[in-house]
């Protein structure tokens, strides 16, 4: 299991749907509900604790012997909660980024159709 989805869950969301896109670095988009709103969250990872904010904080190992392991989890994940984007602004933005910038469109066709794959967001009750 990837250490950015179980920072999400220790933090208290519910992960509908997790996915990384590249390959020794790249984004990761996950569907959550959180504080009764589902939307996207995202961040980004790579292949070493300069490049990769979990590894960074946490090491190679994803759950370190140390008695505040699930406190700093806890927090990392909140960090990246502090916004949820609506479903209908996530396509739109990919539907944007993919006629502005080349280089990346076809990762950004990927992660558009993954969006849209995993349906859209509505407030929670």
């Amino acid at each position: 299991m990837s250490g950015y989805r179980s920072a999400l869950e220790a933090a208290g969301a519910e992960v509908l749907a997790y996915e990384e896109f590249g390959d020794y670095q790249g984004s990761w988009y996950a569907k959550v509900t959180y504080q009764g709103e589902t939307g996207w969250v995202e961040g980004a990872y790579g292949s070493c604790s300069g490049c990769d904010a979990f590894e960074a904080e946490f090491g190679y190992s994803y759950e370190p012997e140390e008695n505040d392991y699930q406190d700093r989890l806890k927090l990392f994940g909140e960090s990246y909660l502090t916004v949820v984007m609506p479903h209908e602004q996530m396509v739109e933005r990919f539907e944007r980024l993919i006629g502005e910038d080349s280089w990346y469109a076809e990762e950004y066709r990927s992660t558009l159709e993954y969006v849209k794959a995993n349906g859209q967001s509505t407030q929670t009750d």
